[in-house]
């Protein structure tokens, strides 16, 4: 009887999304860490001891640094983990006499004590059964094995995460759990805010009854992905240059900076796009955002008074990054919602200034694609 071919392609790996610098990155990290654990063990260890240290550090370091945004990697597993199957391991290793059944309850209770206190680490598996099958330099630790090796292993791992993890484009350690809005406030951010929030996402891993290695946050990160797919390849043609303002206000470089704010207020804008003689974008002349700089009013006022001798460029903030004319209007939706950002510079095939997309320009777009497709789907189809 011949197997369907279906069934063999899950035994296959799946397609690899992850780039070979992230690659890098992360060895770097784990090898990084793998050395300074080394060091501590060998700065802990008695005069003419050989070092103590934990072969589980390897596997947490694939974790912490491999996959930074598992949950099974976060510092609450991290430290919970090791310990609880350090004395886990410990206490198999002295209460059950034979070797093989001490080893094989310490794994067990240990994933049990884990799962039970919400901070599960495959790691520390290895760390309950080397508290068995480690020898007599282990035995001789008794309880002393939860801080050496186990925690202080673990403290170092957790330390370089923290240091690493953030210093690197596109990681965050640990791992925010909730979308949090970009004011700070306890509101989910615009696109979390449709019919499938956080909550859902949380009571249907609970449905599931397993350990899921992605936080509710995460897959609902997913699911707006998703979303925002599924839209760009529904929304059709409409892209940016498509519903732009062209006719855009824009500050020349060496405008004084009192006439360029008087040149705003006139027009009731709190920004304006700077530009340099060839009609190519510099940066973003916004006076508010300038003077909540100063902390003091004082301090504003004494920045106005130096206005006078000063061009635009020479207040200029970095401007939204630009998109050309043929972008998806799709593809603005998450950073005009998520991002904060008001207006959108587009620019032409030669870098110059050629409009800006608004938020007003966008919910125009969105409204009537959307009446459209409500109209077509009300007419039916066509005898």
């Amino acid at each position: 009887m011949t197997e369907h071919p279906s069934r063999w392609r899950d035994w296959l790996p799946d397609a690899a999304t992850v780039s070979w610098p992230e690659r890098l990155r992360s060895g770097a990290g784990g090898a990084l860490a793998i050395l300074l654990v080394s060091l501590a063990a060998a700065a802990l260890a008695p005069a003419g001891a050989a070092p103590l240290i934990a072969a589980s550090m390897g596997a947490s370091a694939v974790i912490v640094f491999g996959l930074p945004t598992s949950p099974l990697g976060q510092p609450w597993p991290l430290l919970g983990g090791h310990l609880i199957s350090a004395l886990v391991g410990v206490l198999c290793q002295r209460w059950i006499p034979e070797p093989h059944l001490a080893a094989a309850c310490a794994v067990g209770l240990a994933i049990v004590a884990m799962l039970a206190c919400r901070c599960a680490h495959p790691p520390g598996g290895a760390t309950a059964l080397t508290a068995v099958v480690g020898g007599p330099a282990i035995h001789a630790q008794g309880f002393l094995y939860l801080l050496n090796p186990a925690l202080a292993g673990a403290l170092v791992v957790l330390a370089l995460a923290w240091l690493f993890n953030n210093r690197l484009p596109g990681r965050r350690y640990p791992l925010a759990k909730h979308l949090a809005g970009a004011h700070g406030r306890s509101d989910p951010v615009p696109l979390a805010r449709g019919p499938v929030q956080e909550a859902d996402m949380a009571r249907a891993v609970a449905e599931l009854d397993l350990l899921v290695d992605l936080t509710p946050a995460e897959l609902e990160q997913l699911y707006l992905g998703a979303e925002r797919h599924a839209a760009r390849r529904l929304a059709g043609p409409l892209r940016c240059g498509d519903i732009a303002s062209r006719d855009v206000l824009s500050v020349p470089h060496d405008l004084p900076a009192d006439a360029a704010w008087a040149l705003l207020h006139r027009h009731g804008l709190d920004s304006a796009p700077v530009v340099d003689g060839d009609g190519r974008l510099l940066g973003l002349f916004a006076p508010a955002a300038l003077l909540l700089d100063a902390p003091q009013p004082a301090l504003a006022q004494d920045a106005l008074g130096r206005w006078p001798g000063l061009t635009a460029a020479a207040l200029l903030r970095p401007a939204p990054a630009a998109v050309a004319m043929d972008t998806p209007v799709v593809e603005l939706i998450a950073r005009m919602s998520d991002g904060g950002e008001h207006r959108v510079p587009l620019l032409d095939g030669a870098g110059r200034l050629a409009g800006v997309v608004s938020q007003a320009d966008l919910i125009a777009a969105l409204f009537h694609q959307q009446l459209f497709a409500t109209q077509a789907g009300a007419a039916g189809p066509q005898n």
